[in-house]
């Protein structure tokens, strides 16, 4: 056992919010053709397990800290369906479905191995392989890596070569050994510097306008709507990228220009991921490395396109030079204030693949908004209890319009450059309910290890502890002093799906309950 790497240990907190949900797990299928038979396909599969040690890891919170399990072995979930007497039409719906089922099909975090596969029979020598993986022990980038190692040890097992498949300098343990060493002691400093220096102050929300008031406990609902970037675009993104921007970086500003018009916020924060992979040994492990980075722009002084993407060009550069620091690490540094319901640091988050295509539509939101770009489609996802339909698609039609009137010219001020109304001036925020104290024992020792592990003055028991400036590392940290102090192991799931202190005293007292019934005590545990 060793301690998760960070982005294990964000995709792990991140899943416990969104329980039920298959916004955590990556997913995939490729075809494998030849005359390869389903025991040479098993055993490739076995021969990549073998070489990746995320994907016979399961995890497990040892003293408040996560910590991945790697076995030896691992029996792998595939199931096999043969549709090869079917027309091809109902293949692809059959084939379609299976996969759908794979995706939505829960994970136990805490048993190996944490992805699960389909083998599909198409015909003679025509197989489809379907695979799922929770995003703990699997990124995009490793979906490639598994594709091309799988097809190979086919190739090699069909043709009884060896296979040639590279040399992995070091193991994913290694890796995660090595950052956890990087940044201990005085190693985080200068990163938590900077990032404290940028993100100073931030705006508690991003000021766009909602259709639904935000609910006190974050949903996940998604949904996503799809268009095309007009052709002349693709042209001005050439053109304009001669003047020393990256096309991300022209595609990045104007999604904080239309961010910009439609909130009127100058200090706009868009989250954006990258994909850790900043060392040529780590290119072909697989694993999770993805961190994501929130980016400060500065929108005032009605700048033009041009002095805004110069500006979005300096932090996004910046934001690289400093992205190992883990995002819960910034968050943990920076402790933010947040109203209920309400990610932390940012709420917009922004991506360019460069996968082709966006695969299956999403039903799931991490974000409120996910602008994401692949080639000149571009796709908004979008969180179905902040916004409706009718919304996101005026915000992907203004991408689409900002973008192209921009492109043709930057020198174009911001204020002049098309997009759909603004907020309404004058709303004023509800005000947030009176605070209860505790009323029971339980709800009293809570309240109490709360407040430490918060460094607050006064709890009250509908408090939310993420939206009192909580984060998932602290979460870990109470549970393991409530478990510790008390003998009782109270479950993280719990905890995660209500965050206020009756709903953990509550969840306390249960556990307390049936610990006392299975020792015969009917006295019980006294809360102190």
């Amino acid at each position: 056992m060793t301690a998760a790497s960070f982005a294990q240990e964000r995709a792990w907190l991140a899943s416990r919010f969104a329980a039920g949900t298959a916004l955590y797990h990556v997913a995939d299928q490729w075809p494998l053709h030849g005359d390869v038979s389903e025991r040479q396909i098993r055993a490739a599969l076995a021969a990549v397990v073998a070489r990746h040690e995320p994907l016979r890891t399961g995890f497990r919170v040892v003293d408040g800290v996560l910590t991945a399990v790697v076995h030896d072995r691992v029996d792998p979930d595939v199931e096999v369906v043969d549709l090869s007497g079917r027309p091809e039409e109902r293949q692809c719906e059959d084939r379609e479905a299976l996969a759908d089922r794979l995706k939505h099909t829960a994970f136990d975090l805490s048993r190996a191995p944490l992805w699960r596969a389909g083998l599909v029979r198409l015909g003679a020598g025509r197989w489809r392989l379907l695979f799922v993986a929770h995003h703990a022990v699997c990124d995009a980038p490793s979906l490639f890596n598994l594709h091309a190692e799988i097809a190979e040890f086919c190739a090699a097992f069909e043709q009884d070569r060896a296979p040639h498949v590279p040399q992995l300098p070091v193991s994913y343990g290694d890796y995660a050994r090595q950052q956890r060493d990087r940044l201990g002691g005085d190693g985080i400093a200068p990163l938590a510097g900077y990032w404290r220096e940028q993100l100073a102050g931030l705006p508690p929300a991003h000021g766009l306008p909602l259709d639904l008031p935000r609910p006190a406990r974050r949903s996940f609902a998604g949904a996503e709507l799809r268009a095309a970037l007009p052709a002349a675009t693709a042209r001005a993104l050439a053109a304009a990228g001669r003047s020393g921007a990256t096309p991300f970086e022209l595609l990045l500003a104007g999604y904080a220009a239309l961010v910009h018009r439609r909130s009127g916020r100058d200090d706009l924060v868009l989250g954006v991921p990258l994909s850790g992979r900043d060392r040529p040994e780590l290119l072909p492990l697989v694993g999770t490395f993805v961190n994501t980075v929130a980016l400060r722009i500065d929108a005032s002084g009605d700048p033009s396109y041009a002095a805004l993407v110069d500006r979005v060009r300096t932090v996004w550069r910046a934001a690289r030079d400093h992205q190992e620091m883990p995002f819960q690490t910034v968050v943990e540094q920076l402790a933010p204030q947040r109203g209920p319901g309400l990610p932390p640091l940012y709420q917009l988050a922004f991506n360019v693949t460069a996968a082709e295509g966006f695969g299956p539509p999403s039903t799931a939101a991490e974000d409120d908004l996910l602008l994401e770009v692949s080639g000149m489609a571009v796709r908004l996802e979008y969180n179905t209890a902040l916004f409706g339909r009718e919304t996101a698609a005026g915000l992907l039609a203004d991408y689409a319009a900002v973008l192209t009137a921009a492109l043709a010219d930057p020198a174009t001020p911001l204020s002049r450059l098309p997009a759909g109304p603004g907020p309404e001036p004058g709303a004023a925020p509800a005000p947030p309910p009176g605070r209860v104290p505790p009323r029971t024992a339980a709800e009293a020792l809570v309240a109490r290890v709360w407040a430490e592990v918060l460094g607050v003055d006064r709890v009250g028991v509908d408090d939310d502890f993420f939206a009192a400036g909580g984060h998932s590392l602290q979460a870990l940290r109470l549970l393991a002093r409530l478990s510790s102090d008390h003998g009782v192991e109270t479950t993280v799931d719990a905890f995660f799906a209500n965050p206020t202190v009756a709903g953990l005293a509550a969840e306390l007292d249960r556990c307390t309950t049936s610990h006392r019934h299975e020792q015969n005590d009917p006295e019980g545990e006294t809360w102190q």
